[in-house]
């Protein structure tokens, strides 16, 4: 019995697997595809940004700083400054986060299908990109 074979047995011990590599080209994406994903993407960005938009004036305002702000400036220009409080109200706040929502979903899914057809000339004109893949 040869010495890997009573490894074998003994601390089941098994012999590495050949690894197969396999090289592709990506030479073309589907532009029908790449602006399914950028909306799809792009539309889970834009709720993140209303939650963050929501989270960030609700720990803004329970924090204080709407009347530290408000203090501060009648400090500085006296009493007929700006509220800051009623310039930064809720509604105010979310309607200014989804109009930049809908802003970036227009671009982004726009310039995904351009993307896509930037890559699709450069593929043709250079052959496209190599990827390797393994079976690990």
């Amino acid at each position: 019995m040869s010495d890997a074979q009573s490894r074998k047995s003994r601390f089941g011990y098994r012999a590495p697997a050949a690894q197969k590599q396999v090289q592709l080209k990506l030479v073309k994406i589907e532009v029908w595809s790449a602006i399914k994903a950028g909306f799809f993407i792009t539309f889970a960005a834009g709720i993140a940004t209303l939650v963050g938009f929501f989270a960030i004036w609700l720990i803004v305002g329970q924090i204080g700083l709407f009347a530290s702000l408000n203090s501060l400036l009648a400090g500085v220009f006296g009493d007929g400054g700006v509220d800051i409080e009623q310039e930064l109200s809720l509604p105010r706040v979310m309607s200014f986060a989804g109009t930049l929502a809908i802003v970036n979903i227009i671009l982004g899914t726009a310039l995904a299908g351009i993307y896509a057809m930037i890559f699709n000339v450069i593929g043709r004109i250079t052959g496209g990109i190599a990827v390797s893949f393994t079976n690990n």
